[in-house]
């Protein structure tokens, strides 16, 4: 071979090797019109309904992100999202999210909802430098000092000090009188334990009596011993905090025996169409601590139900979903820092996230995240279901319906 050929043949070879590393390092917008949001979500199991909802409210704000033009400081660059399943295992929940990141090329995460998936899934998003945005409620996921992660909802300790003194308000305004009597049941699972512990707390704080504490091993068959304790001590409230099926069958087992006492649950037990179908009547009375709900009078949120049913005819409507907002609210965080970072760069969006203060459909109207990835703006509300639907009852501002006790 001549030198000449050679020279000619290697030049061939270092171009191609140099074009071959543009495409590698070459940011989203120079080859592709749409940038990926990738969603490990806990799809199937127990939280399955509470996951799917994250998804659809993401895919509702998505859609409209597309229809209005894109992203506009990308010269209209339309988004695409890509849901994937972490089932209750956090391997699984580590895996997908990889998959996304690498072979997906998501450049923002939403997930996973199920707070252990959210804590196996951040840890990936923290490694590849891609933010993700939760709705899970752990308070892990902003103690462990990552800098990629952005969670929706308050701290548990937050909603259970939220969940006694909205409870204790909301009767002292309706009947004029204070409660001083209170029941506190719960579950043998982490979650359960932590809220009840500051449900306790709380309740001491505030000078309740709590006249019964009853902890319980989860997947209950037989309700007679809560049912016995609160005939036998009469409390003014109730709080019960378990999985959903140990939920359903207490309050379906106290409301046989005519208590009417009302029922606090967890925002997850009370926040499930699930939930309202299989309680029916029994339901009316049972009331919870939710980020949003369908009614709350908020800017963009009858938007939302609106696209929502359009978008979703099949399901369930109104939706008794409070991680259907929330997941509507990230798309729209996500579509204001995509326009103000003009940028697929994941780093750029990170330092968007942590640096603005968002408009979003939830209650209070915005958000904004602290140094630990913390929504600053976070306004918990309390829900309570009243004749087969979900309503927002207090605060008073955010109130839709009067309630009923």
């Amino acid at each position: 071979m001549s030198r000449q050929v050679r020279k000619h043949r290697n030049n061939l070879l270092s171009v191609g090797f140099a074009a071959l590393a543009v495409v590698l390092v070459a940011p989203l917008s120079a080859f592709s019109q749409e940038l990926v949001i990738g969603a490990p979500n806990a799809l199937t199991g127990g939280f399955g309904e509470a996951s799917q909802h994250v998804v659809e409210g993401l895919q509702v704000a998505v859609d409209q992100i597309n229809e209005e033009g894109g992203i506009k400081s990308l010269n209209g660059m339309k988004l695409k999202l890509i849901p994937a399943d972490t089932g209750d295992k956090p391997d699984q929940a580590a895996s997908v999210t990889r998959r996304l990141i690498t072979q997906e090329r998501a450049v923002v995460l939403v997930g996973a909802n199920t707070s252990a998936m959210t804590l196996s899934a951040q840890i990936e998003a923290e490694k590849a430098r891609i933010p993700i945005l939760t709705t899970s409620y752990a308070d892990a996921i902003v103690e462990r000092g990552m800098k990629y992660t952005f969670k929706i909802p308050p701290r548990n300790a937050i909603t259970s000090d939220l969940t006694v003194e909205y409870a204790v308000k909301l009767v002292t305004d309706a009947t004029g009188k204070k409660p001083t009597q209170v029941a506190v049941f719960n579950g043998s699972d982490a979650a359960s334990q932590a809220s009840s512990k500051a449900t306790l707390a709380k309740a001491e704080k505030d000078g309740l009596k709590v006249v019964s504490h009853v902890s319980f091993q989860g997947n209950i068959t037989d309700p007679t011993p809560i049912i016995s304790a609160t005939l036998q001590n009469k409390p003014d409230i109730i709080f019960l905090s378990s999985i959903t099926p140990d939920v359903i069958l207490i309050a379906r087992a106290l409301r046989a025996v005519g208590v009417k006492t009302l029922i606090v649950g967890g925002g997850g037990s009370v926040s499930s169409n699930g939930t309202g179908s299989a309680l029916g009547t029994a339901a009316n009375g049972f009331m919870g601590v939710v980020s949003f709900n369908w009614d709350v009078p908020v800017d963009g949120v009858k938007e939302l139900m609106d696209r929502y049913r359009k978008r979703y005819p099949k399901e369930a409507f109104p939706p008794a979903s409070d991680t259907l907002g929330q997941g509507y609210a990230i798309g729209q965080i996500i579509r204001q820092a995509l326009e103000k970072a003009a940028s697929t760069d994941p780093t750029k969006i990170r330092d968007v996230l942590a640096s603005t203060e968002f408009n979003v459909a939830l209650p209070g109207g915005k958000a904004a995240f602290d140094e630990t990835g913390l929504n600053k703006y976070s306004e918990p509300i309390l829900v309570e279901w009243i004749n087969g639907q979900l309503r927002s009852i207090w605060p008073k501002k955010y109130q839709a319906v009067q309630p009923v006790l």
